[in-house]
């Protein structure tokens, strides 16, 4: 525990000195400038954005996270997180050389002919080597950074110190759940950290496209990768976003757009599971046109339910249906107990009737996921984990295909999708009204079970108010606090009167029952 205090003091003096040399005066003025408590115009976002970059891996994360909640985080300063670059100073081959020595021992030199110790990229989470096998196949060798673990909850702790700080000065933080922004940064980071989990992730989407064309996810050699090293075919493509070396190559840009958006509507809205960071540097282009994604370590996850409720928002834009529209807020635990609800209905309709008279191919994927950003925030709307990596990954997805034609707007192929999914759409209400049709007449045999069942064991019921009883709780320690009080007040009256008449002895014995009486009174006034 001790070591661990010392290691904790180390890490807030090492970020303390960055941030101190970046112009900011120290951790908690920096957040305060993150969240936009507070604003001072000589401080660019951009800086702010620098900021997170040189304090290291952890804070790289935590921006990324944050770049996904405009219910936290000012619109112009998301624009700005959302330019982080995942790029750290590379760490010595030496080091790289021993994680793979922990891990594979003897076999490293029976399972690799050469790794090359020049790094092909290097990040906040891990760092990429090639390397040959043993049976000439070239390999993207990928490699936890040391300590990295460690360093996430050292920093996780700061974090929550930090968090700790500005909801006692700044009551209104704590309406934003920043704890709860810290836990998911934590567990996200972590996860990411872990490469067995992003082996699974690469079989799924291998399962998931095995019979799909143009679009490829690479080999996992998932018998020599651990946690700590991954081990991935090595892709010789061209990045998606060098449009110059695509044309060279006669590559129709038109059809990688489209491409790229079939497969990733396919992820969303067929899958259910979808690849969250589909930022230029995770894709690539081979020589005949077909598209390969990699790192899979950040992906996102859609329920049937959930599928459902996007599905059905849509249905509620083109319908100008406001019902169907509120059931997707509703759906997602969206409400928070600061929503005006009259304010709400009508910008949702606002909403609704801007997008009702498009086409889809006249809309702006973009300008409408900011309407929604803008939408949230004003109606102060809790935005979830799906939908918040949703959105930062259409967008992610739009500014590609746009890099790759400027005139292509992919919510024109959604209706491929929209127009598949009708079917089974309309086969999930009738199977909703079916479900609900058995709900009511099994319920009503419930309601008798629980009728006789009450009078034949006598149950009775107690409904608590927790409220009313933290209340009547916080009532009853004041009461307290105040009898003792008054009893310190009456004693030293008494023992002044005893000693105006001359009766020392009793004053005295008075007097000092007062000043017990009055320790005891100071101790229960800072005590609860």
């Amino acid at each position: 525990m001790f070591k661990k205090k010392i290691k904790l003091a180390k890490r807030f003096k090492e970020i303390s000195l960055t941030l101190s040399k970046l112009g900011f005066y120290n951790i908690y003025e920096y957040f305060k400038l993150l969240f936009g408590l507070e604003v001072e115009p000589g401080v660019k976002p951009r800086k702010i954005r620098e900021a997170l970059e040189k304090l290291g891996p952890s804070f790289i994360k935590l921006g990324q996270i944050l770049s996904t909640r405009p219910d936290i985080v000012p619109v112009y300063i998301i624009d700005e997180l959302i330019k982080l670059q995942d790029r750290v100073a590379p760490i010595d081959f030496e080091i790289i050389e021993e994680i793979l020595k922990r891990n594979y021992g003897d076999r490293l030199y029976e399972i690799f002919s050469h790794i090359d110790p020049k790094p092909l990229a290097s990040a906040s989470i891990s760092q990429v080597h090639i390397g040959y096998l043993q049976n000439g196949d070239k390999v993207a060798v990928k490699v936890r950074r040391p300590g990295l673990e460690e360093l996430i909850e050292l920093d996780a702790q700061l974090m929550e110190m930090v968090v700790n700080f500005l909801e006692k000065h700044f009551p209104s933080v704590k309406d934003f759940n920043l704890k709860g922004v810290i836990h998911q940064f934590r567990r996200v980071t972590l996860q990411e950290a872990d490469f067995s989990i992003e082996a699974q992730n690469i079989k799924i989407f291998q399962e998931n496209f095995k019979d799909y064309g143009g679009f490829k996810i690479p080999k996992c050699y998932y018998d020599i990768s651990t946690p700590e090293v991954l081990i991935t075919e090595f892709i010789e493509g061209t990045k998606i976003s060098d449009v110059e070396t695509l044309e060279k190559k006669g590559l129709d840009r038109v059809e990688l757009a489209k491409r790229l958006t079939d497969a990733y509507f396919k992820m969303v809205f067929k899958d259910g599971v979808y690849h969250a960071d589909p930022h230029p540097g995770n894709l690539f282009v081979l020589d005949d046109g077909t598209i390969v994604a990699v790192d899979f370590g950040m992906i996102g996850f859609l329920s049937k339910t959930k599928k459902k409720y996007f599905f059905d928002y849509i249905i509620a834009v083109i319908t100008l249906d406001l019902n169907l529209a509120i059931q997707f807020y509703e759906g997602f635990n969206m409400f928070t107990p600061y929503t005006d609800f009259n304010t709400f209905e009508t910008d949702l309709q606002f909403f609704l009737e801007k997008y009702h008279n498009k086409k889809l191919e006249e809309i702006d994927l973009k300008e409408m996921i900011e309407d929604i950003i803008e939408f949230v925030r004003e109606n102060r709307l809790r935005l979830p984990n799906d939908v918040a990596y949703l959105g930062k990954a259409a967008l992610n997805l739009e500014g590609t295909v746009r890099k790759l034609d400027p005139s292509f707007n992919p919510t024109e192929r959604l209706k491929n999708f929209i127009g598949v999914s009708t079917k089974d759409y309309i086969l999930e209400k009738v199977s909703e009204v079916r479900d609900a049709a058995e709900l009511y007449f099994y319920l009503i045999f419930k309601i008798e079970h629980l009728y006789r069942l009450i009078l034949r064991e006598r149950m009775t019921f107690q409904i608590v108010f927790k409220d009313l009883e933290e209340l009547q709780t916080f009532y009853k320690l004041q009461t307290g606090k105040i009898a003792f009080a008054i009893l310190f007040v009456g004693l030293l009256i008494a023992s002044a009167l005893f000693y105006s008449v001359q009766k020392e002895t009793i004053g005295l014995i008075i007097l000092i029952l007062a000043f017990i009486t009055g320790i005891i009174s100071l101790y229960r006034a800072f005590r609860f």
